[in-house]
């Protein structure tokens, strides 16, 4: 068992033991006559308030499972247009205006242009970062283990090599 599976059940056995006395604290600081169980907010519901419950449930998860659709078409679309801008491909924006022949309408633009682009392309990158991080706080394990601290890093990563190439 690794170091944090074991921090994590100590933390797990110390809640239950707190529970505990903390069941125990307050039972004692009750007045004479008073029931305990009274306090208690575990309640059973009652077979129809426990469908209201699954239907609002499944409806949230049909609702969540649509809003997810649309982040992944958001987070397609942007790293789309993000290759078209710059990537590596002969064929994006930046790597023909590089390729640009001399005195040409291309050069020109590759002179006045190059660092705009790379600064859009900077900014439009952290935003797909920013798009992958709260799609990786969903249930979707693609991107179980990715953290947005992750993705600011390779926000600030991304930044520095666009601006070697320009």
């Amino acid at each position: 068992m690794s170091k944090f599976a074991r921090n994590f059940i100590k933390v797990l056995r110390e809640q239950d033991i707190n529970s505990d006395l903390e069941r125990k604290a307050m039972e004692s600081s009750l007045d004479d006559g008073i029931d305990p169980s009274e306090f208690d907010t575990d309640m059973e519901m009652s077979p129809e308030e426990a469908q209201v419950t699954d239907e609002v449930a499944d409806a949230m998860s049909r609702r969540n499972q649509q809003i997810i659709s649309e982040l992944q078409g958001w987070i397609d679309k942007t790293e789309e247009f993000l290759n078209f801008l710059n990537s590596e491909s002969p064929d994006s924006v930046q790597s023909r205006l590089a390729a640009a022949e001399p005195d040409t309408v291309m050069d020109k633009m590759k002179q006045s242009q190059q660092t705009k682009i790379s600064r859009v392309a900077s900014d439009l990158a952290s935003l797909h970062q920013n798009f992958l991080g709260f799609m990786a706080q969903t249930a979707n394990t693609r991107f179980k283990y990715v953290t947005p601290a992750l993705f600011a890093g390779l926000s600030f990563l991304s930044m520095g090599i666009q601006q070697l190439f320009c």
